[in-house]
């Protein structure tokens, strides 16, 4: 596989947490992936050992919320390639060989998530747990789905999508506010940064010429959880990634930490297959403990 194509793309991981440790080895696995790539860690702390071809940008601690505003109105100032890959210790890079020189031709491009619009002849709707999936050949249906941000492609013109284009703002819903101390309280997932880019600023984005990889093509590039979308697929064609309950702990030796017992992850069809191929590609799996739960 040539190494220039890499050359256009910075790998980063952004934590506004003080251990950085999973973060670091979710580039490193991801870097093996991806020869001539650059290696990015926005984090507070540098964490001892970071491997030199790793480069540690300070940043202040950041909350949930303030994660998502880090990438749509700050990353873009660290990085200095034609794209940028997110990468997180809960999504990597699972098989370099199946990159594509085909997502080059988009600017966003993440697996599709559980949830979407879709407008019925009723009228619009979210729809979740991946139930919006058998409307896509449904005329009568129009389908937005949202592509995850937390393992994702991005071209360097939609970071700077704010700055260049400043008509263009996020819209956020109201808080609850309530709590002794009183505090503010999301329960929306529209403060999430991919869901405002991917869905509810897509139209917008789009008018200004951005292009979003469409769902075929976002199936190939990463598995969000473990849903619907991708069962009966050869996993092992991944090209990465993103779920919240596969945890990388280390690279040497890759290890998951996973969320799930032995036995649930065997009841789940599609998970059960995502974790076979990790296997296959020598990652340790510790699973959470349960009656027949253990480690492989």
């Amino acid at each position: 596989m040539p190494h220039n194509r890499f050359n256009r793309i910075t790998i980063v991981s952004v934590t506004g947490l003080p251990d950085a440790r999973s973060a670091a080895a979710a580039l490193a696995v991801s870097l093996r992936n991806m020869p001539g790539a650059r290696a990015l860690l926005c984090s507070p702390v540098a964490p001892a050992n970071l491997p030199p071809d790793i480069v540690h940008v300070p940043i202040t601690p950041l909350s949930y919320l303030e994660y998502s505003w880090f990438i749509l109105f700050a990353l873009w100032r660290v990085i200095e390639t034609d794209y940028a890959l997110i990468v997180q210790d809960d999504g990597w890079v699972l098989d370099g060989a199946n990159w594509r020189d085909e997502y080059f031709e988009y600017d966003y491009i993440g697996a599709p998530c559980h949830h979407a619009w879709v407008e019925t002849p009723e009228g619009e709707e979210l729809m979740e747990s991946f139930s919006w999936y058998g409307f896509l050949d449904r005329p009568e249906y129009k389908v937005k789905e949202v592509q995850n941000g937390g393992f994702s492609l991005r071209s360097r013109r939609l970071l700077r999508a704010f700055v260049d284009h400043p008509h263009i703002r996020v819209r956020l819903p109201l808080p609850e506010v309530s709590g002794d101390p009183l505090g503010l309280h999301w329960t929306s997932g529209e403060t999430n940064e991919d869901v405002q880019l991917a869905l509810i600023l897509r139209p917008q984005l789009e008018a200004v010429g951005m292009r979003f990889a469409p769902i075929g093509l976002a199936l190939q590039f990463s598995m969000e959880d473990g849903g619907t979308p991708h069962q009966g697929m050869d996993l092992m064609r991944l090209f990465g990634h993103h779920g919240s309950w596969r945890h990388l702990v280390s690279a040497d030796p890759p290890t998951i930490r996973h969320g799930f017992s032995r036995a649930e992850v065997e009841s789940h069809p599609t998970e059960r297959a995502l974790v076979y191929t990790l296997w296959v590609r020598g990652y340790r799996i510790e699973f959470a403990p349960a009656e027949q739960g253990g480690e492989a």
